[in-house]
């Protein structure tokens, strides 16, 4: 490795530190508005959708690169039944699991 690439990381690394831990220590000194702190909540959601929706929907998978193209989109497949599974369980691994192992099967069975 370079040596500029461990600079670089590392700075990178504290910038991030000093970034997210700024919102925690600077809550003590700082009292943010109400509505401010309500809206903190949607965060997560939305950065999830962010990541999820363009990998489901958009262009060629490596999977599907390497395996072959299939009839049926097994992405969406997946997604649905990820979805499925955590509207019953509302736990992660067992939608984790179910998402990949749909995804798989459905790769697999049109193969």
């Amino acid at each position: 490795m370079h040596p500029e690439f461990l600079w670089t990381t590392a700075a990178c690394a504290l910038v991030t530190i000093a970034l997210k831990s700024s919102f925690i220590e600077g809550s003590r000194h700082i009292h943010l508005p109400r509505w401010f702190r309500e809206a903190l909540e949607f965060v997560p959601p939305a950065v999830l959708i962010a990541l999820v929706v363009p990998g489901v929907f958009k262009g060629q998978s490596s999977l599907e690169a390497a395996l072959g193209a299939v009839a049926i989109d097994p992405r969406i497949v997946a997604a649905a039944a990820a979805s499925a599974v955590y509207w019953v369980t509302q736990r992660t691994m067992p939608t984790l699991g179910a998402g990949m192992a749909c995804l798989y099967g459905a790769y697999w069975l049109q193969l």
